[in-house]
């Protein structure tokens, strides 16, 4: 198995010790660490440059910290992005969501949470590309059918057992056999949710 088979990451994170230990663990796990930063600026410059298929991304850091070095990549160089950080306040997991960070990771970060943090974040940014395009198509906005899009994928959760990736897996694999858009079969499990 080659380390590209995963995919390819870039590290950011203003602490060498940390992203010499992440590098290690990604590269056990198959990843390829194609580059690293130290700051959200050197970040975009690199993410411009070397095309990831990733971010992994600290969020406190000198020059331009990771929230706002987020936003700016997603409107530039959209990418998975996934938080590295100490903090879990709740305003802060919020503020990453509305930047467009697809998967958060704590620190110090466990070696078994970062394959499917990468693989939830990825599958979600995928889900999302596929959203924008069927929106831009039918004209509707993006931002109410990815919501729409995370509700469905919560019912497929609870009603069957599944991790956030294998529910999203599910509903692309149900859209793909019925010809219909992600958010066409989104709206139709809403629609047979009782009311609460």
């Amino acid at each position: 198995m080659t380390a590209q088979a995963h995919g390819r990451v870039l590290l950011v994170d203003d602490e060498a010790l940390i992203r010499m230990g992440m590098r290690t663990i990604l590269h056990s796990l198959g990843y390829e660490v194609v580059g690293e930063a130290a700051n959200g600026q050197e970040a975009l410059d690199k993410a411009a440059a070397l095309h990831p298929d990733v971010v992994i991304m600290d969020i406190k850091m000198p020059v331009m910290d990771g929230l706002e070095a987020t936003r700016r990549l997603m409107a530039t160089h959209p990418v998975p992005v996934i938080v590295l950080t100490a903090y879990n306040e709740r305003t802060l997991v919020e503020q990453a969501a509305d930047a467009g960070v697809l998967a958060y990771l704590m620190k110090p970060v466990r070696e078994g949470d970062i394959k499917p943090a990468i693989e939830v974040a990825r599958a979600r940014f995928a889900e999302l590309q596929w959203v924008g395009r069927a929106s831009a198509a039918e004209g509707a906005p993006v931002a109410a059918r990815s919501s729409r899009i995370a509700e469905a994928t919560r019912i497929l959760q609870d009603r069957h057992g599944l991790s956030e990736a294998e529910a999203s897996a599910r509903l692309r694999r149900l859209a793909k056999n019925s010809r219909r858009t992600v958010a066409e079969i989104a709206e139709a499990i809403l629609a047979l949710e009782p009311p609460s």
